[in-house]
């Protein structure tokens, strides 16, 4: 059977699917710390995985020399990173997201307060 998450902003305007998601991990770049103030949890899914149920014209697109991120226009609630045939979908959206990090990314650049807890694979600077 298929897995299903569900995700909502803050503001509750957008909401979305993701279905059958692939890892999950965790990002500790200075793009990510800049964007949510911290590191960036999240879900990787195929983006044919992934549906807005609700306030997708509410949602918009920042352009950067990396990822386009995109986030809700209204509340500001980071939603995902669109890394072209996969997407990196914010998990702090997802409530009953039951999956443990797999992965930590760009760990080479975290913050010096940021305590990594767990055993998941770490890559200095990618995967």
């Amino acid at each position: 059977m298929a897995k299903t998450l569900k995700g909502a902003c803050l503001c509750g305007g957008v909401e979305y699917e993701v279905q059958d998601p692939e890892s999950f991990g965790i990002c500790h770049c200075t793009r990510c710390q800049r964007w949510t103030g911290s590191n960036l949890a999240g879900v990787v899914v195929d983006k044919d995985n992934f549906s807005f149920t609700n306030g997708e014209d509410l949602v918009r697109r920042y352009e950067s020399e990396f990822a386009p991120r995109h986030f809700c226009g209204n509340c500001g609630s980071c939603l995902y990173d669109d890394l072209g045939e996969k997407y990196y979908v914010a998990a702090g959206l997802m409530r009953e997201l039951d999956l443990e990090p797999s992965f930590h990314l760009q760990v080479a650049y975290k913050a010096a307060w940021d305590t990594i807890g767990d055993d998941a694979q770490q890559f200095a600077e990618g995967a």
